[in-house]
């Protein structure tokens, strides 16, 4: 089933929740997060959520668990490692096999908590963390329903040099060459800034950031954030998510997960599934495009972990 939506305003109210801290084990380093139950007498469903490349637990996220809260869903937020309030070196550095564990063991400490209902266990990830979700689920059939938001599930070429900086592949590859040998030897390792001005797709998002977004944040991740990995083209993996369900959001100008390569990663997965596509760029959906992508991941999860 595919979906379009277009901007509408869709009002949003709010309920009494119960919040309280939580961290847990990944592997050698601990996460830290938070849990936000319904005021109401469990165990209850729980969505676990994560945001993309260098983003964090305060970014959209509060919104969404807001949504998912009022209709009687728990959310656990949670920082990856190396990000956040999460232990980890180096900072800011993004562990692409790494972080699909930390879905994992986020997925196991829920299993852990008396107030969250082990069988009713959902993943919300966007960006990065969309394609971290697609293949959590591929892996680990204790998830109940997943939602992956413009995830970047193949490799596109000019992606990486991209982020680096540069047009040429092979710069990028002696970027990434240095780098790993000046680590070899004891250096410190080297970062990349995001450039920030009103020309790039995400300013509009990041300009709204307020003391809570920030809090955390550094416009930066480490150069070996971008080497190659396993993790990067994930397409191989989708046809094993199935049963889970799956609702795939694609934006129609994202230059990250094209829906030239999303569309048809999208039909490899047998389902049940769901497809929507969104009239913008890949940070759309955190702007012009926020009310309908909560309303339909809420949707997606009532469905899923309530109503089933």
């Amino acid at each position: 089933m595919t979906v379009h939506f277009r901007r509408k305003d869709i009002p949003m109210t709010s309920t009494a929740v119960q919040e309280r801290d939580v961290e847990f084990r990944s592997g050698p380093v601990t996460l830290r997060g938070w849990l936000r139950t319904p005021a109401t007498e469990g165990p209850h469903p729980l969505v676990i959520l994560a945001h993309g490349l260098g983003g964090l637990k305060e970014w959209t996220i509060p919104e969404v668990a807001a949504a998912l809260t009022e209709a009687g869903i728990a959310a656990l937020a949670f920082d990856y490692r190396n990000f956040g309030d999460s232990d980890g070196q180096p900072r800011e550095e993004v562990d692409h096999p790494g972080q699909i564990d930390d879905w994992r063991n986020a997925v196991t400490f829920a299993t852990t908590l008396p107030e969250i209902d082990s069988e009713r266990i959902g993943l919300w990830g966007t960006s990065l963390g969309g394609r971290n979700v697609l293949a959590a689920g591929a892996l680990d059939h204790r998830i109940r329903c997943i939602y992956a938001q413009v995830p970047p599930i193949g490799s596109v070429p000019e992606a990486i040099p991209m982020m680096l900086g540069t047009t040429s592949r092979d710069e990028a590859d002696r970027i990434l060459a240095d780098d790993l040998r000046n680590r070899a030897l004891g250096a410190e390792p080297e970062y990349v800034d995001f450039p920030i001005g009103p020309e790039y797709e995400y300013d509009a998002y990041w300009a709204g950031f307020g003391e809570a977004e920030k809090r955390n944040w550094t416009p930066h991740v480490t150069v070996a954030s971008f080497a190659p990995s396993l993790a990067d083209d994930i397409r191989p993996l989708l046809p094993l998510i199935s049963p889970t369900p799956v609702f795939l959001v694609v934006a129609e100008a994202d230059a990250y997960c094209p829906p030239a390569l999303a569309k048809p990663a999208f039909d490899t997965i047998p389902g049940p599934k769901k497809l929507l596509v969104v009239d913008g760029h890949h940070y759309s959906v955190y702007t012009d495009f926020k009310d309908e992508t909560i309303v339909a991941a809420r949707e997606w999860f009532v469905e899923h972990l309530v109503s089933a």
